[in-house]
């Protein structure tokens, strides 16, 4: 198992974040309320205080994976999650490759100049597409850490994350993405609620994100980095600041390390087989009966998609499965365990 280095707050600038050439002003600009105010519908929907209560009922949603004294522990992605990555390569790459590769043979071999006009330009075009989905999300899921995970620790006021660095760009999927362990000082961390429309022609979705958005130092607000606890999945306009508070309660009014002692912490153990693999990330697998009893109108549902669904979660739980199999342990540097000690039982909910 590999221990990382600990890199001190303002230490590491995310390479998207850095200033342009010739510039002293970082590329994301400051966290400051005049340059990111809320109430926006996409975008920054708010950004919460510290020493406010936020709305709805303090919720950690089973993404605590550990407890300490002083410290809680998220985890960077739940066990259903994983091999996401790999579908979208796998399914979305074959689908970018089989349309390149129609519209070359009918570009040689149409008489109609429009049709072949249409080939030429979107031939490439989905060619490209799909060495960048494939690359991309082979990338994603594969050869990655077994979990990336973030501490919060309330007697030091300091936030502990691990993560990949990516590289941005097209020449980023071909270069090393190093793993990391960072230290955040609590007071230099701002926490937004952030929204994302999306479209697909059809239909509207709004995603919501719990943002966490990191200063420079006290006198200097410039953004070096920024992080989420959970994901658009798993949140709503509502979850977010039930998600928030429980943080907030947590490092600034001595709360519980979980909302409530009936909330289990995340399962973090890998699954057995490939067969388990694809029970942990849809409704076949093992826990197949139980599943129906608890949701059977989401059971029927994915039965009668079958033709779409079957698939769809054979080559997620595959995805799952490989990345299990080709995940690479790491520790947290000895600074971070002596300072957050030993595991703990949660304290009782006040």
């Amino acid at each position: 198992m590999k221990e990382l280095k600990l890199l001190k707050h303002g230490e590491r600038v995310r390479i998207e974040y850095q200033a342009p050439s010739g510039s002293a002003e970082g590329a994301m600009g400051a966290s400051t309320e005049e340059e990111r105010p809320g109430g926006k519908v996409s975008g920054i929907v708010k950004r919460y205080r510290k020493d406010r209560t936020a709305e709805g009922f303090p919720q950690a949603l089973g993404w605590i994976k550990a407890t300490y004294k002083d410290a809680i522990e998220y985890t960077g992605m739940t066990k259903e999650l994983r091999g996401y990555g790999f579908f979208l390569a796998v399914f979305f790459g074959g689908v970018g490759f089989a349309v390149s590769v129609i519209a070359a043979i009918d570009f040689f071999t149409t008489n109609d100049w429009f049709l072949a006009l249409l080939d030429a330009a979107f031939g490439p075009v989905a060619l490209v597409f799909a060495l960048w989905i494939t690359t991309f999300g082979l990338r994603i899921d594969l050869f990655k850490p077994t979990d990336l995970p973030i501490i919060f620790d309330r007697k030091h006021g300091k936030i502990y994350r691990i993560l990949r660095e990516e590289q941005p760009g097209w020449r980023g999927l071909f270069k090393p993405w190093p793993v990391l362990a960072c230290e955040y000082e609590w007071e230099l961390v701002d926490a937004e609620h952030e929204a994302e429309i999306l479209t697909t022609g059809a239909t509207v979705v709004r995603n919501h994100f719990l943002m966490f958005i990191v200063r420079k130092s006290a006198s200097d607000p410039t953004i070096i980095d920024s992080f989420q606890i959970a994901n658009a999945s798993s949140l709503s306009e509502h979850l977010v600041p039930a998600v928030w508070e429980h943080i907030r309660r947590f490092m600034e009014d001595g709360g519980p390390h979980l909302p409530s002692l009936t909330e289990p912490l995340a399962n973090m153990e890998a699954p057995l087989d490939w067969w388990h693999s694809v029970g942990a990330t849809g409704p076949f697998g093992p826990g197949y009966m139980k599943r129906w009893n608890e949701q059977p109108g989401y059971m029927w549902f994915m039965h009668l998609a079958s033709p779409v669904t079957l698939p769809m979660f054979l080559l997620w739980g595959t995805g799952n499965w490989l990345s299990y199999k080709t995940a690479i342990d790491v520790d947290w540097p000895q600074a971070v365990k002596s300072a957050i000690g030993v595991r703990a039982e949660p304290e009782p909910t006040r």
